[in-house]
């Protein structure tokens, strides 16, 4: 793919990476020359004049963006190996010309991180290692200039195959572990206030029994990821996870309090992630699975607030929860990249799958189906326009991806009695308005994200969800073409390196999903719920972040009652990756 010619060449840095990283890559070099003086001075210049440093996360590197075409490379190495460098300014500077001694250092620098992987028992793959020793012999002038030293590799490759957990698996962790404080009180519901009463003098829900108001909670979560390579293009993944994360929407008794990170699993370990992806060519890219979410497919469109772990605080201010947050998790997926500036992904995937149980399995039951078309004008700017077409099983029905009010199952025929001619009454969330009835909705989205200055990102989206019921509901009452219209949107803004390298202070904020134009006995929502976070990421050190913030919801419930109150959440969450 690219040749290097004697003493210089016209490839770039982020050829480094693909020579290593792709498999089958090793560049071509003319006769190597003995080493003479002139050659170790144009080293010792290149090394004082061209200051680099070491790179932990492709995300340092301001100049790489996700639509670079060696980024997959690039990331591979970081991930792997953590062998590439980049300059005091954070840039890689990826199109400019390479020397071949340029390209010795680097070659120099992942030779000397593999030996340190390899003497310390960590996983190296045994592709990689070919590859390396391929290039070492076509620079072996250069590597003797910079002083490699590599005689006893293959005795700690033989040691590491030997004794090593695996020469394909590699392991990531995961460990979150949160205080969390939160206030709203018991009046919090507002429109299903235990006083708040059907015409007919009905008491319609009475509030939790328990308060949560000012209330702290001290918990954790822990995933440990196995990621496993057969050939270097592919990954099948297999993920472990445990917690005890405070759950605010039971608490709260809405959805839209929800934390992002939340896992509750009692602390009883389970398997939450299982697939497998896999290059076909140059531009496809295939998934195949039986725990593999929507959000592992697609691309967000919102870096900052995308990860579980690390990014939002709230649930509901993650990404567009009418495109991510739909159901299924067994199925396929399949992308394919026309050129940098646009690609296609698409999906199927089923909720019970594994279910043989008549309305389940992997075509009868619950599922979600979809295509995102991904634009990317400038290495700046990104846009995804998608479409998730699903259906939701009798008593199954979730429209909001949990992010709406999940305790009107049941009742939202109920809720719109209470208003006016016009059935103006609502059904606070929208989480099921057919009450258990037979579901599918169609659903909008329109994502982006914009570096509008070095260290400035602005992203956010606006989704509409267009649903319709199918059958009788859970009082057996006929709700087929009953439908409901729905409607959201957020923003945030990130600000790099405030205060440290590594640092991302974020702000969010928007509409969380609402009810508008309806029809049958369904009324639309009374009132509007707002969100609004602030957070600020701390870098601690390279493996450590300390991240303090808050977030409200405004008029939780989409309820216009006078006595709904505010929710309040602060959250001071430290996690640790390994």
């Amino acid at each position: 793919m690219f040749k290097l010619v004697k003493n210089y060449t016209i490839a770039t840095p982020a050829l480094i990476a693909m020579a290593i990283a792709s498999n089958g890559l090793a560049p071509v070099s003319a006769n190597a020359n003995e080493v003479d003086t002139a050659t170790i001075d144009q080293i010792s210049q290149y090394n004082e004049t061209q200051p680099m440093g070491q790179v932990t996360s492709v995300s340092q590197l301001r100049d790489v963006s996700p639509t670079d075409w060696a980024f997959e490379a690039l990331r591979s190495l970081v991930e792997r190996y953590g062998c590439i460098v980049g300059y005091p300014d954070r840039t890689y500077r990826g199109n400019r010309a390479l020397s071949r001694y340029e390209f010795a250092a680097g070659l120099n620098a992942c030779m000397q991180q593999m030996e340190r992987l390899i003497a310390s028992s960590e996983s190296v793959l045994r592709e990689d290692i070919e590859k390396l020793k391929r290039l070492m012999s076509e620079f072996e002038a250069e590597l003797a200039a910079l002083g490699a030293r590599v005689d006893n590799l293959e005795g700690r490759v033989a040691f590491l195959e030997d004794h090593q957990f695996s020469t394909t698996t590699k392991l990531k962790g995961e460990v979150v572990i949160a205080a969390v404080g939160q206030g709203g009180g018991t009046d919090g519901l507002g429109l299903f206030n235990e006083n708040y009463l059907t015409g007919a003098g009905e008491r319609l829900r009475d509030l939790p029994a328990d308060s949560i108001d000012d209330q702290f909670t001290l918990s954790n979560r822990v995933r440990l990821t196995l990621d496993t390579s057969f050939t270097g293009k592919d990954t099948l993944r297999t993920r472990l996870a445990a917690g005890n994360i405070v759950r605010l929407g039971n608490a709260f008794g809405s959805d839209m309090a929800r934390l992002n990170f939340e896992q509750n699993t009692g602390n009883d370990i389970i398997l939450d992630r299982v697939y497998y992806k896999t290059k076909l060519g140059d531009k496809t890219t295939f998934w195949v699975g039986t725990e593999m979410p929507i959000e592992d497919i697609y691309e967000t469109f919102s870096p900052y607030t995308e990860s579980s772990g690390t990014g939002a605080l709230s649930r509901v201010t993650r990404f567009n929860p009418f495109i991510y947050r739909q159901p299924g998790s067994a199925g396929i997926g399949l992308k394919y990249a026309f050129n940098k500036n646009f690609d296609i992904t698409a999906s199927y995937l089923a909720d019970n799958a594994a279910d043989a149980s008549q309305g389940n399995g992997l075509f009868n039951g619950t599922y979600s189906t979809g295509v995102q078309l991904g634009v990317h004008p400038t290495d700046t700017l990104s846009f995804g326009l998608a479409y998730i077409h699903s259906y939701f099983s009798q008593d199954d029905v979730n429209l909001t991806g949990s992010t709406g009010s999940s305790y009107t199952d049941g009742i939202s025929s109920q809720i719109a009695a209470l208003g006016s001619g016009n059935r103006d009454g609502g059904f606070g969330g929208t989480s099921d308005p057919f009450s258990g009835a037979a579901t599918s909705s169609e659903n909008v989205g329109l994502q982006a994200t914009w570096r509008v200055a070095e260290k400035v990102n602005l992203a956010g989206w606006v989704g509409w969800s267009f649903a319709q019921a199918h059958s009788a509901d859970s009082t057996g009452a006929n709700r087929n073409g009953d439908n409901a219209d729905l409607f959201t949107w957020n923003t945030n803004v990130s600000f790099l390196d405030l205060g440290k390298e590594g640092s991302v202070l974020t702000i969010a904020g928007g509409q969380v999903p609402r009810a508008g134009s309806v029809d049958g006995t369904i009324g639309r929502d009374r009132g509007q719920s707002w969100v609004v976070e602030g957070q600020y990421k701390y870098p601690l050190t390279d493996n450590i972040s300390l991240t303090p913030g808050v977030y409200a919801v405004f008029n939780p419930n989409n309820s216009d009652d006078s006595r709904n109150q505010t929710v309040v959440v602060g959250v001071l969450r430290t996690v640790f990756k390994f």
